[in-house]
């Protein structure tokens, strides 16, 4: 297989395929491809093997990510972190109904932080270590927006943020330990 167009393939499918299936699955496609070669039109032959790549290209490139645990790990964290700021803003909405100043309620984050906690237990659920990576996310964001945001906001709703949106996110987690009973590890 002299072909350039294959050369660059294999090496495509080299850099994407673990070492332990790289060796097999390039000599099955090789050989595949020579037999096909032998039997129609190098041409043909090619436009098949460009088909295998394509078709193995997406899989093959899924799987190599979700094998890297802290990028699940991450994904996880972001969706619970979206999850919490769609609770912050249905709690604020109905919060609103009940109170002039709904923004700053301690209310909002009484009913909050429960939500928190349930989000939490569930992601960590999925994946073991997304309750700190969740828990840094919001020290992250709470910080930045206290340093950085032009909003007027009291010091006893700077100072509960700092601690309540992380403190339900290690309760959650710790949850997480806890199953049901007759449910396996």
């Amino acid at each position: 297989m002299r072909d350039r167009t294959l050369q660059v393939l294999n090496w495509i499918l080299s850099r994407i395929v673990p070492v332990t299936e790289r060796e097999p699955l390039l000599g099955d496609l090789t050989e595949e491809y020579e037999l096909r070669a032998s039997e129609g039109s190098p041409s043909t032959a090619r436009q098949w093997y460009l088909r295998q790549v394509c078709a193995s290209v997406a899989s093959l490139l899924w799987i190599r990510l979700t094998s890297i645990a802290w990028i699940s790990t991450t994904a996880v964290a972001l969706l619970a972190y979206i999850a919490v700021g769609v609770v912050e803003l249905i709690v604020n909405e109905v919060t609103s109904s009940v109170s002039a100043n709904a923004a700053y309620n301690p209310l909002g984050m009484l009913i909050t932080f429960p939500m928190v906690v349930l989000i939490v237990y569930f992601a960590a659920r999925l994946r073991r270590n997304a309750g700190l990576v969740l828990a840094t996310l919001m020290l992250v964001s709470v910080t930045a927006m206290t340093l950085w945001g032009a909003e007027s906001v009291p010091l006893w709703y700077r100072i509960a943020y700092f601690f309540a949106g992380p403190s339900a996110t290690l309760v959650g987690s710790v949850l997480r330990r806890f199953r049901p009973t007759g449910e396996a590890r």
